[in-house]
Parts: C-alpha cells; sequence; structure tokens
C-alpha cells in the first residue's frame, strides 16, 4: 500500500467505504484517501465531484490531515439519491406528523364566540384598565349588571392575570430528495390538500401550505414541505387564496 501511496499523481481511495439511506431516499457515505502532502491541493475531490465506484453521489464536503510525514489523509463526504440510476424513476417520500400547542390570547378562545366583539374587547379592557376616582388613584369596581356568563368569566380571568392559553397546533410535513430545486412555490401561503395520508381535519378545519426547506445535498436537494392545520372554522380564504 505504501508504493501506491507514493505513486505520483496519485489520489488512493482507501478500502471500507460505507454508505447509508435514510427515509426519503437521501444515500450518504464517507471515503478515506491518501496521496502525497505536495500534491494534496491538485488532487483533492472538488464540490460536486462523484465518487469514483458509484456516480450517484456527489461530494459534499471534503477535510484533510497530515498523518505522517509528507502523506495526507482526506475524509470526502457524499451524498445523493440512486433513482434513475437503480431501475426506479420515482423519489421516495417521508412523512411526519407533529403535535404540540401554542399560546394564544384567551380573548380567542372558541368559549367566547358567544361574545361579539365590543364585549369581549370591554371585558379585557376594564380588567386590564380598571376606572379610577376623581383622585386617579382609587380603583372603582365597573358595573357588570346584565353581563353574560362568558363576559364575566373573560373579565374575571383577564383580572386574575390570565392572559393566554394553550391551542392544539398540528403540522405534517413530507421530505423528499429532488435532482431540481423545488418547484409549486405558489402554493406557499395558500389552503390546499396536503401530500401523502395527513390526519382528517374535523370542526370546519383546513390545512394551510407554511413554507419548504430546501438544501443542496452533493447534486441533489433535500426538501421538506411543511402545512400547518387551523383552528375551528378553518384558515380564511380571504387572506389565503
Amino acid at each position: 500500500m505504501a508504493n501506491k501511496i507514493y505513486h505520483p499523481g496519485s489520489l488512493v481511495a482507501m478500502p471500507g467505504f460505507k454508505a447509508s439511506k435514510d427515509n426519503a431516499g437521501l444515500w450518504t457515505g464517507t471515503q478515506m484517501y491518501h496521496c502525497k502532502e505536495s500534491e494534496l491541493l491538485n488532487l483533492m475531490p472538488r464540490q460536486g465531484s462523484p465518487h469514483p465506484k458509484f456516480p450517484y453521489l456527489a461530494l459534499e464536503t471534503v477535510s484533510f490531515e497530515i498523518f505522517q510525514e509528507g502523506l495526507a489523509k482526506i475524509t470526502a463526504s457524499y451524498a445523493g439519491a440512486s433513482f434513475g440510476f437503480d431501475g426506479s424513476e420515482e423519489p421516495e417520500e417521508e412523512y411526519n406528523l407533529e403535535i404540540s400547542t401554542s399560546e394564544e390570547p384567551i380573548s380567542t378562545h372558541h368559549r367566547y364566540d358567544v361574545l361579539d366583539e365590543q364585549d369581549i374587547l370591554e371585558a379585557v379592557e376594564l380588567a386590564t384598565n380598571p376606572p379610577r376616582g376623581e383622585d386617579g388613584k382609587t380603583v372603582k369596581e365597573p358595573d357588570k349588571t346584565g353581563w353574560a356568563v362568558e363576559k364575566l368569566e373573560l373579565y374575571n380571568d383577564t383580572k386574575k392575570g390570565i392572559e393566554a392559553y394553550r391551542e392544539p397546533r398540528v403540522t405534517w410535513s413530507k421530505r423528499f430528495i429532488s435532482k431540481q430545486k423545488p418547484t409549486g412555490l405558489n402554493d406557499i401561503g395558500k389552503i390546499v390538500d396536503p401530500d401523502g395520508d395527513p390526519p382528517q381535519a374535523a370542526a370546519g378545519r383546513n390545512w394551510l401550505n407554511i413554507g419548504i426547506r430546501s438544501r443542496e445535498r452533493g447534486k441533489v436537494y433535500e426538501n421538506e414541505i411543511t402545512w400547518e392545520l387551523s383552528g375551528r372554522g378553518g384558515w380564511l380564504a380571504r387572506y389565503y387564496s
């Protein structure tokens, strides 16, 4: 092996190359090379160059170290997708469901849908900025005669300092590999049906395309598009169509 390493102009691929494929069809692997230190910059693999044995993998990152006098070891990381090379023409897809909660103003809770907007504003305003006496210091109790139960409840909770509640937040995402930059960007910010098999929307809810993230990996693109489920009543079409 020493003779091969010192052979002028040779970039020697070391044995033991390993690669793995994830659920979206992205292959990644690391190849070790040796060469003479004096020829390092000339022989180092270039960004996007194909793997010598697996041409669907392209160089993504590269680093080197001098491991003994006159010799350099190169670590090259490759990424790619095998569709179009392995007999399949369609990329694979990976879907993910995320369920969490987000903080929303308590006045927007569906419990207060029975109140008109003015009642909601009045309850919150009086609870946060109560009326005062002529001296400007004495806090007066507002007249709550005839208030609906929900308005009184909103007033009391706001007065206690309860400003927000946790609203369920559901997102559905699709991760896939493409050989070109992603298309369909005009659908971002619009009410659309997600790809795949997302949970069925209920209670008048619908899905909104909230964005796509794309990253170049070798000579392919790793993409993730995400949809968010609305609250009760759905995303308003006048804003998201």
